[in-house]
């Protein structure tokens, strides 16, 4: 009779966000993290969320899920854009975590950190942090984008979120045994910071063991797709930027081009991308089918931080890519190869025809991308998913 095997070592995701393998690049970060971890750990999902009742994944999660909430004052108010603080009632559900010290314990964004605090001191011992984003360079690059559009006090405002950023990620990213962001080019660039342990690349990454199985574009079809956050200020940009400054362009040389955008935006950004002639999709449930009509992907982002899932979901549907360089930073690709990659406006429109005008450029380069996605950015299944379980605690807005 074989013997039993050993019981898995335990691990703890510390996040703002319930992991989900589909929506904003955030929640797939997250569900990137609660696959890896559960692959090979007994997997514990505590999650501090900013609303009462966060939304969970349609699939089932690969761990145990804890809801904490808290309701009373801040217990240090650092009054910093978007950063998480705990008040008594969070910080005594963290401290009262049960069992043993997990092998790893992964806190989700810098923002987090004085959550991860109240974590029981050997828990902190090994704690990682997964920046994702270098969030002060991010920032900096939001104020760019704010003063390309005049936006003077809101440029401001960021530089002065970016400053302040800048100094607490060097006072307290040494305190971690691990610091992972998703681009190469960040990791690099805060190894070399006094003090700092070990820096990884660990790149966004997604679940491709069973691709979609889309038809390939449709013959002699002429849409171009953008999918994106509308709220999020660097994907507001980029349509705005392409409608304006590129899509002129692109109708000279291709007039029955149509451009579907795809996401979450308000009233305002909508009569706009309408003014322009451009189709918005509201939220859309399933987008099989707007990846399935459309002939290439657009990714105009010229600002923001860590690298664009966007890029990934369009090699994981078999779509080619135009995207700026920005777009592209931190991938392991090829300009030309993977996706066609241009700055400037006039540029930009002309890689566009291309793919809408050479059906076999266009094959070659999905054909490309799908398997850089294969060989660097998958993501294998997660295991059977465990039982969940709610933390109690109340809530703090």
């Amino acid at each position: 009779m074989s013997a039993a095997p050993p019981p898995k070592s335990r691990a703890v995701l510390l996040t703002h966000v319930v992991p989900s393998p589909e929506g904003v690049g955030l929640v797939r970060r997250a569900w990137r993290w609660a696959c890896e971890l559960a692959a090979a750990h007994e997997l514990d999902i505590v999650v501090v969320p900013r609303e009462a009742d966060p939304p969970l994944p349609a699939v089932p999660l690969p761990g145990r899920l804890h809801v904490l909430r808290g309701s009373g004052p801040a217990l240090r108010a650092r009054h910093l854009a978007d950063w998480f603080e705990p008040d008594a009632a969070i910080a005594a559900a963290l401290a009262a975590l049960p069992g043993p010290v997990p092998a790893r314990v992964v806190a989700f964004r810098f923002y987090l950190h004085d959550i991860a605090a109240h974590l029981p001191p050997a828990w902190r011992e090994v704690a990682e942090m997964d920046c994702d984003d270098w969030e002060s360079a991010t920032r900096l690059s939001l104020a760019g984008l704010a003063l390309r559009r005049l936006r003077l006090r809101r440029a401001v405002k960021r530089l002065w979120q970016a400053w302040r950023y800048g100094r607490l990620e060097r006072q307290l990213l040494p305190r971690y045994r691990v610091v992972h962001f998703a681009a190469a080019e960040d990791a690099a660039r805060v190894r070399g910071w006094p003090g700092m342990g070990e820096v990884r690349a660990t790149p966004n990454r997604l679940v491709i063991d069973a691709l979609p199985a889309l038809p390939p574009p449709p013959e002699r079809g002429r849409t171009l797709l953008f999918v994106g956050a509308l709220f999020y200020p660097p994907n507001e940009d980029a349509v705005l930027w392409f409608a304006r400054a590129v899509l002129p362009r692109l109708r000279r040389l291709v007039p029955e081009v149509e451009i579907v955008v795809a996401g979450v935006a308000g009233p305002s950004l909508r009569r706009k991308l309408a003014a322009q002639g451009i189709t918005y999709v509201h939220a859309p449930a399933d987008l099989r089918p707007l990846y399935a009509q459309a002939s290439a992907i657009i990714a105009p982002v010229r600002g923001g931080g860590g690298t664009k899932v966007k890029v990934l979901e369009a090699w994981y549907y078999r779509r080619p890519l135009v995207a700026t360089s920005h777009a592209m930073r931190g991938m392991r690709a090829e300009a030309g190869r993977h996706a066609l990659v241009a700055d400037d406006a006039e540029p930009f429109a002309r890689h566009c025809a291309a793919l809408l005008t050479d059906p076999a450029l266009a094959a070659r380069l999905a054909d490309e991308g799908e398997q850089l996605l294969r060989t660097e950015y998958s993501l294998a299944a997660p295991p059977a998913p465990l039982s969940l379980r709610h933390g109690t605690g109340t809530r703090h807005a």
